[in-house]
């Protein structure tokens, strides 16, 4: 019996020595303290108010442009002339719905351009914290909730605090 015991205490022994490790981290939580995410989205807020603003001074010039035709047009207002106003109507309501399509478009680089710098920042400090710890795996807990991954966290540690000594936050 000792020497079952014995045995089976043997065996397991190097599992557990070599137990994988899992961890996870807060990717939003710890970009969102980094002074360059701070100005990126300073920058992007600055740009997203200039588009709307844009989309706004378009959309009150079509809205003019609607009420004054509406005054100008009757049952004695030729058929041609009806058509024009529909038409310059629809082709300025296009260029509206045209202009919100490309800024959105733009703003969606924009943001792209200004947060992959710091995302790979993040996720360098992620690797380094990795390769020291010995983890097998580490992941973002938004990412693992948008994808319905459920993270044991009686198993898994969270590295975030780790993370934001690397980059010094």
């Amino acid at each position: 019996m000792i020497k079952k015991l014995l045995m089976l205490v043997l065996f397991l022994a190097p599992l557990t020595i070599n137990a994988q490790k899992f961890a996870h981290f807060d990717l939003e939580a710890t970009a969102s303290q980094l002074p360059a995410y701070k100005q990126a989205m300073t920058e992007l807020q600055t740009l997203g108010q200039q588009y709307q603003k844009n989309l706004d001074d378009m959309q009150k010039e079509l809205q003019a442009k609607y009420d004054k035709y509406s005054k100008e047009v009757n049952e004695k207002t030729p058929q041609n002339i009806k058509d024009r106003y529909a038409q310059e109507l629809q082709q300025m309501s296009d260029k509206l719905e045209q202009a919100r399509q490309d800024n959105a478009k733009a703003f969606q680089e924009a943001q792209q351009q200004k947060m992959q710098p710091i995302t790979q920042k993040v996720l360098d400090a992620v690797q380094a914290v990795a390769k020291e710890g010995n983890y097998v795996y580490i992941m973002d807990v938004a990412t693992a909730r948008a994808n319905s991954i459920f993270i044991n966290t009686a198993v898994s540690e969270d590295v975030t605090a780790k993370v934001k000594a690397k980059l010094g936050i």
